[in-house]
Order: structure tokens, then C-alpha cells, then sequence
């Protein structure tokens, strides 16, 4: 499910750039100084518990610290069964921005990362193995979709960060988990 699609701000019906190349992909964001990589994962045992998650993914974990200089690391996660789900995924689907440096290796599921800078809209589909950066200060949200079953490995200085919100309403005018999943599908 990977892709990246570029729109101007104020067209969230016609991309200006889509691409499902990793390389692609990489390239484009890496002009707003988002990071993008693919990795191979070893496959995911069923029933494995947080610990050893932790363990079968120490080698990426440790490679991807170096990498972005991030030293906690922490394993994030939502399933169909959380509590306030909608609630949730509105709230991620609000234009914000962290005060901290995060990166994300997605080991299981799939979302999709919205950035917006210099009068555009980046969407981002990030699915098993990607490995994607959100730089401090830049306004952003995510949709995780309204049946989320993610698995990420999420690495930053600090195991929690200050957000802040934006007055924006440009969520509202860009397509959703649904409508991207659907046409990457198709």
C-alpha cells in the first residue's frame, strides 16, 4: 500500500504527483526533510506478546536509533477493539504539530500520514516495513482508518511530547483512509 500523492492546498480532488515508488516516495519528502525507507521484517509470530516484539525487532530498532539519533523506542499500536475508537481517529485527523522529532517503522498494518508545508498536502500510505519520520514543528495529522489494526515501532528522545493543535480545518478537505485504501486496491 505505499504511495505518495502531492496536492495543493487548496485541491484535495486532483493530486499535482502520485507514486507508489519507494525510491519516488523517498525523494519527494525528502525535500520537506521527512524521512522515508522501506525494510525487510521478519514475519510476526501470531500471539507474540510486547516483549518479545521487542526482541524479534531489536537489529531494526537499534539501526534505526543510530540512524535518527532518537533513543527511546517504544512499540504503538490500535486495534479494532479500542476503547473510543472514533474519538481517536478524529483526533489524530487533526492538523497538528509535535514539539519533538518522532520516527515510525510500521511492523504490522497499515495508515496514512498527511503533511502539509509551503502550500501543499503530502499523503503519505505507510503499510508493513515503512519507515517514516515526523520532523518537529511540522504540521501534520494521520488517519488510521475506521477499523485501525497497527503495529509500529515509534522512536523519540522523549517517551512523550508536546502537540500542538492547529486552528486548521484542512483535514476536512482531503480524502480519507477509506477513499486512498480503496484506489490503491482497485
Amino acid at each position: 500500500m505505499s504511495f505518495l500523492h502531492v496536492y495543493h492546498e487548496a485541491d484535495g480532488d486532483q493530486p499535482l504527483l502520485s507514486s507508489h515508488d519507494a525510491y519516488r516516495i523517498s525523494l519527494e519528502l525528502s525535500s520537506i526533510e521527512v524521512y522515508f525507507d522501506r525494510r525487510e521484517l521478519t514475519e510476526l509470530p501470531v500471539g507474540v506478546d510486547r516483549r518479545q516484539l521487542m526482541v524479534l525487532n531489536n537489529d531494526a530498532a537499534e539501526e534505526i536509533q543510530q540512524l535518527s539519533g532518537r533513543r527511546h523506542c517504544d512499540l504503538r499500536g490500535m486495534s479494532p477493539q479500542y476503547p473510543d475508537l472514533e474519538l481517536r481517529r478524529e483526533l489524530l485527523c487533526t492538523e497538528s504539530a509535535s514539539d519533538e522529532e518522532a520516527w515510525h517503522l510500521f511492523l504490522r498494518g497499515q495508515a496514512i500520514f498527511y503533511f502539509h508545508l509551503d502550500h501543499r498536502v503530502y499523503v503519505v500510505g505507510c503499510d508493513r516495513g515503512d519507515l517514516i519520520s515526523v520532523p518537529a514543528g511540522l504540521p501534520h495529522w494521520l488517519d488510521i482508518g475506521p477499523e485501525p489494526d497497527f503495529l509500529v515501532l515509534t522512536m523519540c528522545n522523549v517517551p512523550s511530547h508536546d502537540v500542538i493543535a492547529t486552528a486548521s480545518d484542512i483535514a476536512l478537505r482531503f480524502p480519507r483512509f477509506e477513499k486512498l485504501v480503496d484506489a490503491v486496491t482497485a
